[in-house]
């Protein structure tokens, strides 16, 4: 059954939009944010920490922590977001800080990472690893390239997120083919799709905007629900305005009641 998993954010502090959106979700998404919101079906958790990077105890604990007051979580989710230890934003994207990991380095922390992640939550819960988009600057290397996101998910035997918005910027931004970079992608272990628009701006680059799915996002939909196997949740991720995300709510639904 795939269901509709929509991120607990702002337009939950209002009560009545909170409800509106439920109402149009099959579950909810929590994230780092979210974390202490006392609300039912919280199937998803989607967390900042990166497997890919070294891990402190606190990091573990943390995870534990999830797990202790998440009673109905069923898919935890993680980033790849940044090859360095300490970036730092500025002009919308992240710039390189800290150390910056090699691509075997990051290779090795998963494998020692994620096995630990994954006793912590038990067969019950599966645990995935999302696509990042891709800028131009040391931050992004080798974190968004295909080979080293299958690996990650193939080594360790775990699920994968993909994020329309995210591909299509790495491909923007890389010069890379979408259809061939998405092929890439280890879409035989997808569990979760994040659907959003995206920008370019005049300087040429794709940006991550969350704006609102539109007519070429939900093609995409069809076409991926059409020949994904174990794909459970579908995620609208727009904060803007609550009228639309319901909206775009009924639009997947549309889509996954025309599924034969």
């Amino acid at each position: 059954m795939i269901k509709i998993a929509t991120p607990i954010s702002h337009l939950f502090e209002n009560l009545s939009d909170a409800q509106y959106i439920t109402n149009n979700s099959d579950c909810l998404e929590c994230r780092d944010r979210s974390f202490n919101v006392n609300l039912p079906n919280q199937e998803v958790f989607h967390c900042n920490i990166q497997p890919i990077h070294k891990l402190s105890k606190d990091a573990f604990y943390y995870l534990e922590k999830i797990l202790k007051i998440k009673p109905d979580l069923k898919l935890i989710t993680f980033h790849a977001a940044s090859s360095c230890t300490k970036p730092y934003i500025s002009e919308k994207m992240f710039q390189k800080g800290g150390v910056q990991y090699s691509r075997d380095d990051m290779l090795k922390n998963a494998r020692e990472n994620i096995p630990q992640i994954k006793a912590i939550y038990g067969s019950q819960v599966n645990v995935a690893i999302e696509n990042n988009n891709y800028y131009p600057t040391e931050a992004y290397r080798w974190i968004t390239d295909a080979d080293f996101i299958k690996q990650v998910v193939y080594e360790n035997d775990i699920s994968f997120v993909f994020d329309f918005a995210h591909a299509n910027i790495t491909s923007h931004n890389g010069k890379l083919n979408y259809e061939d970079y998405k092929c890439g992608l280890p879409l035989d272990k997808l569990i979760q799709v994040h659907i959003c628009g995206y920008a370019i701006g005049k300087d040429n680059i794709a940006y991550d905007e969350h704006s609102i799915p539109g007519q070429e996002e939900w093609e995409e939909l069809r076409s991926m629900l059409s020949s994904a196997c174990d794909l459970i949740y579908l995620t609208v991720e727009y904060y803007k305005d609550t009228g639309k995300l319901i909206e775009s709510l009924k639009e997947v639904r549309k889509i996954i009641n025309e599924l034969p």
